[in-house]
């Protein structure tokens, strides 16, 4: 049975759906949540970025799930990423994750009975992805030490923690303080401008605030000609980094 076309943040109506959000849901669409993503062809009910939520209501749903999401996203975005899903969740609301372990691969690469090209393979995408498609790149691991200081940092205490296939994180924690965060602007305008020199020098001073240093300058132009990346991965790249982190004033 096909299912109907996603709702966008423009139509979306949060009293008509449930108050559980299942976001990243790739084609795991669960009963009972708002399946929210980015990618049209996995048919969700919602349409949209999981870093850009502003438009749902704050303190109003009750549940988060989001499993195999956070290291799909820059390193230096998972804070504010926590921190934006904590606004939208009511005080007492739990959220649950499912993150790789980094320990936890290395621990099985270690042993004997994986060593082995094909099984070695296998937990090498484990922790980097099956790089099949764009999105589908890990760009961040876990340790439980790290996964416990960034929800407490969000606004949530961790109330369990197993470790699923020797590898996989699955968490489960509390809202226990409410976040706001500053909306994440929006850059999309920045990748329809023509030439590569130039959109390069539009992002530095737009998210950076400064002219282009002549090595970072040279790195972007040239990754962006050899295919290396595309204009959606300097902006986030750009908007992952510290710099822009102190600069904008974000966790």
């Amino acid at each position: 049975m096909s299912r109907p076309a996603p709702q966008t943040p423009e139509t979306f109506d949060p009293a008509a759906f449930p108050k559980k959000l299942n976001l990243g849901c790739g084609f795991d669409h669960r009963a009972g949540f708002v399946n929210v993503d980015m990618n049209a062809w996995h048919h969700p009910d919602l349409l949209a970025d999981v870093r850009k939520i502003g438009f749902l209501p704050a303190l109003h749903y009750d549940e988060i799930v989001a499993q195999d999401v956070l290291e799909h996203l820059p390193r230096t975005e998972t804070l504010r990423t926590l921190a934006h899903w904590n606004r939208v969740l009511r005080r007492g609301g739990t959220i649950t994750i499912r993150v790789p372990s980094v320990l936890g691969v290395a621990d099985l690469l270690s042993q004997r009975a994986n060593r082995n090209p094909a099984k070695q393979e296998e937990l090498i995408q484990c922790l980097f992805g099956t790089q099949a498609y764009t999105g589908d790149f890990h760009f961040t691991s876990f340790t439980d030490v790290l996964l416990e200081h960034y929800l407490e940092r969000a606004g949530f205490r961790q109330r369990r923690c197993e470790l699923l296939h020797e590898w996989l994180f699955d968490v489960t924690a509390e809202k226990v303080e409410h976040i706001e965060v500053p909306p994440v602007p929006d850059y999309t305008g920045l990748v329809d401008i023509a030439g590569d020199e130039e959109f390069v020098r539009a992002c530095y001073r737009e998210l950076l605030k400064r002219d282009p240093d002549a090595g970072g300058f040279d790195f972007y132009v040239t990754s962006l000609r050899t295919g290396g990346m595309t204009r959606q991965m300097v902006i986030d790249i750009m908007g992952g980094s510290v710099e822009y982190s102190v600069l904008h004033r974000t966790p």
